[in-house]
């Protein structure tokens, strides 16, 4: 019998049965009905809907009208190169051989967003076909002589475009240094009219400590300021959100320079951005040690319209509860020694003679409270497991408190994870999926964006310890449904990784009885990838709290593992009766 049989047969049906009820349920989810409710998209999800497809790219305009484009000829080589005594013709595309080029740029966003470049000044017709506009750095007239300066008109214009619900961006640099300079006086005119200015200040080549509570950016241990100025706030900004501070490093003789480096202002129905450097997008994208260019794609991110998308909204006191089921199944050939190993809280299952089943059950409350709420917008939250217990074999009980402790950020990101008790740690790798990340206002049925989670790897009794791996997973806003009364945007999140990929060992799927026998472990992997791990991650998020309704993780491990003491099979599926096994473990969140 081949492994596509014996799965088929196996653990397939065993878990479409065990989880029948599930499954109705997540149908019905997907059921159309009319929603009607301002700044949401009323299309709902059509009945098993499982990929929606990309929703259409947002259509951003870079202005290299205001910015001269490479022009330094390189030797006697048919090749133009941006400027080195000054930032004439930097910043551009197809230029592979200055640093402070944006080709890295246009390479991390092309995947998401319509780029394209305007020539030409701004007028109603040459934005007509945008959603966004970027000025990068306009020219100085004092080193760049044929420098075309924004005029009132096209100030106007771009005014008007952003009230109407257009986007905005515009970089600029450090303000002590000739040589990066821009043209300030018509600049200065178009931000001041939203609210926003800069400082004559720099703060050098700086890396920024983000951490991982930030309000505006995640998964970003450390983010290089280029050498760029800190930004001023004016009265007339309507909304203003700092989205990252910057700081000189300690190592420069002006240390003292800090404040906001990228601010976000609303204007009528659109969104303006002033980032104070532009270096920062370039060759600092490379810097090994920092994640610019994940700041970047998320910073993009902000371009979108506003479409009114919330993420959780917690405050301090506010407390709820979700229904917690754990379910794990395997599947393993009764000839696969294995298939021997103790499991004291699983339920044996025969679906034929060739094939056992067991599987286990657990169940629990997750009682949790807001705690409180940092200067950074992130709340502190603490949940209780109350009335744990396995189906199949005893459950017991001591006076440990099984207490789980994490953190929120502004975005949804779960962070600083920590369990006491044993039942507690058990079930804590799954807890962040009760928490989703809306990370801008604006993201729309088809969009995606990444993220890095951490993941229960599947093991040989599911009933111990799991271990936890971080892998990189890509949200996708998969549409809007109704679902137990709530207005609901459906998440998802799935991929699958080869076993030493992600570093996982035979040592982390094995009871620890078989790891630390005197003469070493009798298994190994009958190969070095192990196997493969599967997962989906589903939320079903209200969209008028932003908080998680309903959620499911399911990940599945199909692995082969020889067992030393046993020789070698003639053939494939002689190997794969003694080998190949099959981890499942589903667990779901209810908001009760």
């Amino acid at each position: 019998m081949n492994i596509n049989t014996r799965i088929k047969s196996g653990c397939f049906i065993f878990l479409v049965c065990l989880f029948c009820v599930s499954q109705v349920e997540s149908q019905n989810i997907l059921k159309s009905s009319e929603i009607s409710s301002q700044n949401q998209d009323t299309t709902l999800l059509a009945p098993n809907l499982y990929s929606p497809g990309c929703a259409p790219a947002i259509r951003l305009l870079f202005d290299y009208y205001h910015h001269h484009k490479p022009t330094l000829k390189i030797g006697d080589l048919d090749m133009v190169t941006g400027g080195w005594k000054n930032n004439s013709g930097r910043y551009a595309w197809n230029d592979f051989v200055h640093t402070n080029s944006f080709d890295p740029v246009f390479i991390a966003l092309s995947k998401e967003f319509a780029i394209s470049m305007t020539e030409v000044p701004f007028s109603e017709s040459s934005l007509s076909h945008t959603d966004a506009v970027i000025m990068i750095n306009p020219d100085n007239p004092k080193i760049i002589p044929s420098a075309k300066i924004i005029s009132d008109n096209e100030i106007d214009v771009l005014r008007r475009f952003v009230k109407d619900g257009g986007s905005l961006m515009v970089t600029i640099n450090g303000g002590d240094n000739l040589s990066e300079s821009f043209e300030e006086i018509q600049i200065r005119k178009l931000m001041r009219g939203f609210g926003l200015d800069w400082n004559n200040d720099n703060t050098h080549a700086s890396d920024i400590q983000v951490g991982d509570e930030a309000p505006y950016f995640y998964d970003v241990p450390v983010f290089h300021y280029g050498g760029g100025c800190t930004l001023k706030i004016l009265p007339a900004a309507i909304h203003p959100e700092v989205l990252m501070n910057v700081y000189s490093d300690p190592g420069y003789s002006d240390a003292h320079v800090k404040g906001p480096g990228i601010v976000m202002v609303r204007y009528g129905k659109g969104k303006v951005i002033l980032c104070g450097d532009t270096g920062t997008w370039t060759g600092n994208i490379s810097r090994p040690w920092d994640n610019n260019q994940r700041v970047l794609v998320q910073l993009f991110q902000y371009l979108k319209p506003d479409r009114g998308v919330k993420p959780p909204q917690l405050s301090v006191g506010k407390s709820w509860n979700y229904e917690i089921t754990e379910v794990g199944v395997q599947d393993i050939p009764i000839e696969n020694s294995l298939s021997k190993i103790s499991k004291p809280h699983y339920k044996p299952f025969y679906p034929s003679k060739y094939n056992t089943l067991p599987y286990y059950k657990a169940t629990a409350n997750l009682n949790l409270a807001v705690k409180g709420k940092n200067e950074e917008d992130a709340h502190k939250v603490e949940a209780k497991i109350q009335d744990f217990k396995w189906q199949f074999g005893s459950t017991h009980h001591n006076d440990t408190s099984q207490n789980i402790k994490f953190v929120v950020s502004r975005q949804g990101k779960v962070s600083h994870l920590y369990a006491t008790g044993e039942r507690a740690k058990w079930l804590a790798p799954d807890v962040p999926v009760i928490a989703a990340l809306l990370p801008v206002d604006g993201i729309r049925p088809g969009d995606h964006w990444k993220t890095i989670e951490t993941l229960r790897i599947p093991i040989l009794r599911g009933s111990d310890l799991a271990p936890i791996r971080k892998v990189p997973m890509e949200k996708t806003y998969v549409g809007d449904t109704v679902f137990r009364g709530h207005h609901c945007r459906l998440l998802r999140a799935s991929g699958d990784f080869w076993l030493d990929k992600l570093g996982v060992t035979i040592k982390d799927l094995l009871p620890e009885e078989e790891t630390r026998l005197v003469n070493g472990s009798n298994y190994e992997f009958f190969s070095k990838h192990g196997g493969k791990l599967l997962f989906e991650r589903e939320q079903w998020v209200d969209q008028s709290t932003g908080m998680v309704v309903d959620a499911r993780i399911q990940t599945r491990i199909v692995a082969w593992i020889r067992d030393l003491r046993i020789p070698l099979g003639q053939n494939d599926e002689d190997n794969d009766q003694h080998m190949v096994v099959s981890l499942a473990h589903v667990v779901t969140f209810k908001l009760k």
